[in-house]
C-alpha cells in the first residue's frame, strides 16, 4: 500500500515560482539604484541662487560668485572634465572655495587642475578642517611659514583669505572676509604675538627658532592686514564672509556671550557667509533629506536626519544669510562610508541682488 505525499514536503510547492521573482526584481531594484548612483556621483551639476543684500551698491548688482567647497582631493575626470563640463556655461564674476580642498596627505594636486578651470576669473580660498594646519611652525624646507598646499595655489594666482580682502566696483566695496575676524579680540592677539615674538627671539640660533620666528611675524603681518582693512570699512560697505563650519545657533550665541555687545555689529554686519563642511549630508534619502550631519557645536556626535536648511542650501541664522554648498567630495567627519547617496556632487552660482527673491 503506496504512501500518500504529505503538501508540506511537496517539491513543487518548495520552488514556488514567485520566491524566485521577487528575490530577482528585489536584485533588479538593488543593481538599478547602485548603478544611478554612480552616475550621479560621476558627473557635476550647477545650482542657482540669488541672494538679497540690502542697500547693495549699483556697482555689485548681478555679482556672480561661483561657490566651490569639499573637493577633498578628487578629480572628476583626470583634468577635472567633469566640473569644467558643469562650469562651461556658467557667468561669474569670482570663485570662493569655503575649505576642505586636499586628499589624503595634503595630497593638492586635484585643487590645482580645479584652478585652472577659471582662467583668469579671481579665486580666493579658505582651509577647512580635514586640510592639513595653514601655518607652519616646526623646521620645513623652503622660508614661507605657510603650508605647501597653499603656496602652490598662490602660485597659481588665488588668494589665501587670511584676512579681509577688498573689492571695489564703480563707487561700491565689497569686502571677503575669514568668518572668525568678525569675533577677533584684536589687542588680546597682538599682546599674545607680541610676547610670542619676545620669547623666540631669546631662542638660541636652530631651525627650531628660524621656523616659530618666520610663524609669528607672519602672524603679527597678518594682524596689521586685518588693522588696515577694519581703518577702511565703511557702513556701507558689503560683507561676504568665509567660513567652512557653518554657523548654528549654538555657535553664534557663545560667539556673542564671549565678545560682549561691541563685537555683536560685526557679527550682524554680514551681508552673507559661504560655508562648506557638510556635504549636504553626504547620504540622501529622496522625499527624505539628508541622513546625517556632523556636529558643528563642539559637543561631539552627529545628527541624524537634520532639517535640510542645517545641511545645505540658503537659510538665516539669527539674522545672517548664509549659503551652505552640497559641495563636491566626502567627508570623513560625517560618520558614514565615504560615499555620496543621491547627492550629485555640485557647485552653486550665486548672485548678489538688490531685489527681493522668493
Amino acid at each position: 500500500m503506496g504512501r500518500s505525499r504529505d503538501p508540506l514536503f511537496d517539491e513543487g510547492r518548495r520552488k514556488h515560482p514567485l520566491v524566485g521573482i521577487f528575490v530577482l526584481l528585489l536584485v533588479l531594484i538593488v543593481v538599478t539604484v547602485a548603478v544611478l548612483n554612480v552616475i550621479s556621483n560621476a558627473r557635476v551639476t550647477l545650482a542657482k541662487q540669488s541672494v538679497t543684500v540690502a542697500n547693495l551698491p549699483s556697482g555689485f548688482e548681478n555679482f556672480r560668485i561661483l561657490h566651490v567647497s569639499d573637493l577633498h582631493g578628487l578629480y572628476f575626470g583626470p583634468h577635472q572634465e567633469q566640473v569644467q563640463a558643469a562650469i562651461a556655461s556658467a557667468q561669474y564674476d569670482i570663485v570662493c572655495v569655503t575649505g576642505d580642498i586636499t586628499g589624503k596627505d595634503g595630497d593638492m594636486g586635484a585643487f590645482l587642475e580645479l584652478l585652472k578651470l577659471f582662467g583668469n576669473k579671481p579665486v580666493y580660498f579658505i582651509p577647512g578642517d580635514e586640510d592639513p594646519a595653514a601655518l607652519i611652525t616646526a623646521p620645513h624646507a623652503g622660508t614661507s611659514p605657510l603650508a605647501e598646499y597653499i603656496q602652490a595655489a598662490q602660485s597659481q594666482g588665488a588668494v589665501y583669505v587670511d584676512a579681509p580682502v577688498r573689492i571695489d566696483r564703480g563707487k561700491g566695496t565689497l569686502w571677503l572676509c575669514p568668518a572668525w575676524v568678525y569675533t577677533l579680540n584684536y589687542d588680546g592677539a597682538l599682546s599674545a604675538y607680541q610676547t610670542r615674538l619676545a620669547q623666540v627671539e631669546a631662542m638660541d640660533a636652530s631651525p627650531e627658532r628660524d621656523a616659530a620666528l618666520a610663524a609669528v611675524q607672519y602672524q603679527l603681518d597678518q594682524l596689521d592686514r586685518i588693522r588696515q582693512a577694519w581703518r577702511e570699512t565703511l557702513e556701507t560697505h558689503v560683507h561676504i564672509g568665509m567660513t567652512h563650519v557653518p554657523l548654528n545657533d549654538t555657535m553664534l550665541q557663545a560667539l556673542r556671550d564671549w565678545t560682549g555687545e561691541d563685537n555683536d555689529s560685526h557679527i550682524l554686519s554680514i551681508s552673507l557667509m559661504l560655508a562648506g563642511h557638510t556635504v549636504a549630508g553626504q547620504w540622501r534619502v529622496p522625499g527624505v533629506g539628508a541622513v546625517r550631519a556632523p556636529d558643528t557645536s563642539g559637543e561631539g556626535g552627529g545628527v541624524w536626519f537634520p532639517e535640510d536648511q542645517k545641511v545645505t542650501g540658503l537659510s538665516t541664522v539669527y539674522g545672517i544669510t548664509q549659503y551652505i554648498s552640497p559641495g563636491l567630495g566626502t567627508s570623513a567627519v560625517i560618520g558614514l562610508p565615504p560615499i555620496r547617496i543621491f547627492n550629485t556632487p555640485t557647485i552653486t552660482v550665486i548672485t548678489l541682488t538688490s531685489k527681493l527673491t522668493m
